[in-house]
């Protein structure tokens, strides 16, 4: 299994954090507090579930609120790509598994995924830190073996913790020699209690008659206790006899005569609810008789109602095409208005014709393209024009000033050149000065060949500035060749502008390339100054001393005169190149005007409006055929709206005329006046039809009335009928007669009442009551068991005085311990010592079952587990140490070094036990847990090994090929052993690993 990206949503003080692209081998590196330990927890939660509030492990929740949780990105061996999601929920958070192929599921399919591992047992085999390798050097010496082999068993110290914990249990309650024990205790405590049994078994036989005397004395004592209450209850129910005596045999008189009327059988009331019912028959009657007289003026009313009952059955066709009336109404003015829009449309498509001189018809100005592009093409045109006409403006205003520059010049340079020497004049000043000045001829020669110098840099610079522009022209051609080409062959027709626009100023440009050639340039001058040179070479080889003072003032001055001439040509060439470039800006200008001319004019054709609107109107000729066709498309709009008015009105009119022939009278045969009309009559009909229903209602409300009254007339008489038939006659002066002798039974019954009430007070019941009227001698009886009671009392009194006779010699019998307290104690104290022998075998079992399950793991999985340890420890350690064995106690081990020295754990030194401790704890995982993929999770746990046993065990964890580590370190020195890219550093960033 390969955690492959880690997104934390929030866990403690890390939010919205996204880890991908994770390596086989990936250490994780940050100082204290950058969050280490916080992903470890995160993968743990994710995996087993958040801690929940009971339990004592930190939760992580986000401090400033925000989304609880994250997911993790992994792929299964057997599952492949998986992602768990868990977020805030219930104890341990809602979780959420998706699978590649789709599968999703919550707990279950995570318990699937991770083969029903829980938490405690993952951190116990594959995640591990520093504290686990601290308990090794923190143990006792003796510890050291049992703590190893433990970590080979279950992965930490909880074998050995366990298995110290049972023996410190059964030690606790006992020990074969012991005396402080539980067990020990108890066993001594019963010998004790044996010998004083055996003590007190001699003063048992006296001891046992009086307990038997006293126990009779009790029993006596007892009975009579309960007896006399008996006697005395007897006496105080005698005596309440005699208070109810006289009422008890009153009330046997009256229900003996009641007895004689036993088949008399009268109506309750009879006589007051036969006179109830004859006066309520009247009123009924007068009733009955009011509701006809009102049920036949009902009739009468409606049948004088006329309703039109055809039209009703069609109230809901009318009041639905009644209900358009407003949708007819506005469809009409809706109506004028597009007719009103369309007439407006068409001035406004008139007068944009006529601006346009355009002799069209709708569909062909439709018709006109004025697409996006051709849209493009005039804004181009337009702009072009303006910018064409802003050129010329400027080149106007720079052709005059450089005229007059270059006019001025040529006059200065033409007076200049008229004030110099003619060259024979001067040519014999210079032999007469050379002559006459030697040092001044060598000076001339000096700064002649110092000007050849500088002339023969400059030539070679123009030369090579001549090549430069040379190829740069021709570029230029060759692109606008390919411009014009291509522009020609998908019709862009700017494009072959452009191209044609770059081969003309391609061409100028070699022209005037060519022209400097040809006037000589730098070389020109270069060849004169050579000439000069070596003339003045030639005078100092022929020169004589002859004096020549004037000669050299006069052509001093004719030589600032010269000098002047060669600035102002200079200038003027300069004045000539820049009037050159206004020509040739003029010249481009007019070939762009001519180019624009094309566009414009093919427009034009477009747009079927003259050449010359098109030339100096383009982009509003546009404007104005795109207004006129969105005008044209607005009147056909409104004429499809139009019509659809116009059938919305027909239909109307259409199902009106059907149903117009419902109304008695005629109607007009407008839709509006007729509705108004019909709304009326129909509001007419539905009122007759209201007060239709409402009498009817009415009238069978009365019958209701009536037969409602009819029948409770007929109740009554049939209650008389009743009545008199309950009392068994069909004659009402008998029925009164037998109501007297009803009054008389009922007097007797309520004379029963009052004397039950008065005997309901006694204690004494009905059958009791039965029972002592029958009894004669009730005096006699009531001395006798008087007497009886004070016989008993007196009993009482004397056995209570025998009790504590009896106890006193008791009492002296049990000084220093009786037989039956010793044999409690005894027995108390051997169910004692019994429960805690239980509890005892209990941690014995365990103890016992814990050492077959070692026992089993020795014989079967620890020989494969201590084969792949020696592997590792072998490598670990450079071969030094090679070989593990299980100790002859069975608890810990046996390291043997390479010459085949033994030592015990705490015999070695703090680096190699945890070197013994790292290698176990790898074995497990790959050999008795190897079916598991879960990756190691490791946190900073070699920090004390030096360089090298840090890269041994890191180039171990490399070697892992199905299985992932995760490396937590705050120490530095550790990465040097990592490839850079299987480095995540916590608390300096926030990005993706990116692999």
């Amino acid at each position: 299994m390969k955690i492959e990206e880690i997104h934390i949503y929030g866990y403690g003080k890390l939010e919205n954090v996204f880890i991908d692209n994770l390596e086989d081998f990936q250490v994780f590196y940050g100082e204290n507090e950058a969050g280490k330990s916080t992903i470890m927890a995160f993968i743990h939660g994710i995996l087993f579930g958040f801690p929940t509030r009971q339990q004592l492990e930190l939760r992580y929740e986000p401090k400033q609120g925000g989304k609880y949780g994250g997911r993790l990105k992994l792929r299964h061996p057997e599952y492949g790509l998986a992602i768990i999601e868990r977020v805030r929920g219930k104890a341990a958070g809602d979780v959420a598994v998706t699978l590649a192929d789709g599968t999703s599921g919550g707990e279950e399919l995570l318990k699937k995924l991770l083969g029903n591992f829980d938490k405690s047992m993952f951190q116990a085999i594959f995640s591990f830190n520093l504290h686990g390798l601290q308990n090794v050097h923190q143990m006792k010496t003796e510890d050291i073996g049992r703590f190893l082999f433990s970590s080979g068993t279950l992965g930490t110290d909880r074998l050995a913790k366990t298995e110290s914990e049972l023996q410190k249990e059964l030690d606790a309650r006992f020990k074969p020699s012991g005396k402080k024990p539980t067990l020990n205790q108890k066993f001594a405590e019963l010998k004790i209690l044996e010998a004083d049994l055996n003590k007190a078994a001699d003063k048992n036989s006296r001891y046992e008659s009086l307990l038997k005397e006293k126990e009779a004395v009790e029993t006596r004592l007892s009975t009579l206790q309960d007896k006399i209450p008996e006697v005395q209850a007897e006496i105080k129910k005698l005596k309440e006899w005699l208070r109810i005596e006289e009422l008890a045999r009153e009330e046997a008189i009256l229900k003996d005569e009641l007895q004689t009327y036993d088949k008399f059988e009268f109506p309750s009331r009879g006589v007051e609810r036969l006179s109830s019912l004859k006066q309520m028959i009247g009123p009924y009657q007068a009733q009955i008789e009011n509701l006809k007289e009102r049920r036949a003026a009902l009739l009468k009313e409606i049948d004088n109602l006329v309703i039109n009952h055809e039209l009703l059955s069609h109230e809901s066709e009318v009041l639905a095409i009644l209900e358009k009336r407003p949708d007819y109404d506005r469809s009409t003015q809706e109506e004028l208005k597009i007719r009103e829009e369309a007439s407006r449309l068409d001035e406004t498509v008139a007068v944009l014709k006529e601006k346009l001189h355009i002799d069209l018809t709708e569909e062909e100005v439709e018709r006109i393209n004025t697409d996006i592009y051709i849209k493009q093409q005039v804004e181009q045109a337009a702009n072009t024009r303006v910018r064409l006409d802003n050129l010329k403006a400027q080149l106007d205003t720079s052709f005059q000033e450089e005229k007059a520059g270059l006019e001025k010049l040529e006059s200065e340079l033409k007076a200049a050149k008229a004030s110099l020497l003619p060259q024979p004049e001067r040519e014999k000043l210079e032999k007469a000065s050379r002559i006459g000045n030697k040092a001044d001829l060598q000076r001339h020669l000096e700064d002649s060949r110092e000007k050849i110098s500088l002339l023969e840099e400059a030539a070679n610079e123009e030369i090579s500035y001549q090549k430069r522009n040379k190829a740069f022209s021709m570029a230029v051609l060759v692109i606008g060749i390919l411009l014009i080409g291509y522009g020609l062959a998908v019709q862009l027709i700017p494009l072959a502008g452009i191209g044609l626009l770059c081969a003309i100023l391609s061409i100028t440009m070699f022209v005037k390339f060519s022209k400097s050639q040809k006037s000589g340039g730098k070389q020109a001058q270069l060849l004169k100054e050579r000439q000069k040179a070596q003339k003045i070479e030639e005078e100092l080889s022929g020169m004589n001393h002859t004096a020549a003072g004037e000669a050299t003032v006069r052509l001093g001055l004719d030589d600032q005169q010269r000098n002047k001439v060669y600035s102002l040509q200079a200038r003027l060439d300069q004045q000539n190149a820049q009037f050159e470039k206004v020509l040739s800006r003029f010249e481009q200008i007019e070939k762009e005007e001519r180019e624009l001319g094309e566009i414009i004019l093919k427009l034009s054709d477009e747009f079927r409006i003259s050449e010359k609107i098109g030339r100096r109107m383009i982009l509003e000729a546009y404007r104005l055929i795109d207004e006129c066709k969105a005008g044209i498309r607005e009147k056909r709009r409104l004429h499809e709206k139009m019509d659809a008015l116009l059938d919305i009105k027909s239909g109307i009119e259409d199902k009106w005329s059907g149903l117009s022939r419902l109304f008695g009278k005629s109607m007009p045969d407008d839709f509006l006046s007729a509705s108004l009309l019909a709304k009326a009559e129909l509001e007419a009909e539905r009122k007759k039809q209201i007060v239709y229903n409402e009498k009817s209602v009415k009238l069978e409300e009365i019958e209701q009335d009536l037969k409602m009254q009819e029948k409770e007339k007929e109740v009554r008489q049939l209650e008389i009928t009743q009545l008199l038939e309950q009392a068994g006659t069909d004659d009402e002066e008998a029925f009164y007669k037998l109501g007297e002798m009803a009054a008389k039974i009922d007097s007797i019954k309520e004379r029963l009442d009052n004397i039950g009430r008065e005997l309901s007070y006694s204690s004494i019941s009905e059958d009791e009551r039965k029972a002592l009227l029958q009894m004669n001698d009730v005096d006699e009886r009531l001395i006798g068991l008087e007497q009886k009671a004070a016989e008993g009392e007196g009993l009482i009194k004397a056995l209570r005085s025998r009790l504590p006779e009896l106890q006193h010699e008791i009492d002296i019998l049990e000084e220093g311990g009786i037989y039956s307290e010793l044999l409690h104690r005894f027995r108390l104290a051997k169910s004692e010592a019994e429960q805690e022998a239980k509890e005892w075998a209990v941690y014995q079992l365990a103890k016992e079952l814990l050492n077959r399950t070692t026992d089993r793991f020795k014989d079967y999985h620890l020989p494969r587990m201590l084969k792949k340890a020696e592997e590792y420890l072998a490598y670990l350690t450079e071969g030094n140490y090679s070989k593990l064995y299980l100790a002859p106690g069975g608890n810990g081990f046996l390291i043997e070094r390479k010459d085949h020295t033994r030592f015990e754990a705490n015999e070695l030194s703090q680096a190699t036990t945890e070197q013994v401790y790292v290698a176990i704890r790898i074995a497990l995982a790959e050999t008795i847990y190897e079916k598991f993929s879960f990756p190691f999770i490791i946190d900073d746990s070699f920090v004390n090994f030096d360089g090298n046993r840090v890269k041994r065990v890191i180039e171990l964890l490399k070697r892992f090929e199905n299985r992932q580590v995760l490396f937590f370190t705050c120490h530095e020195h550790l990465l040097e052993h990592v490839d850079g890219r299987q480095i995540h550093r916590l608390g300096k960033e926030r990005a993706t690993i990116k692999g």
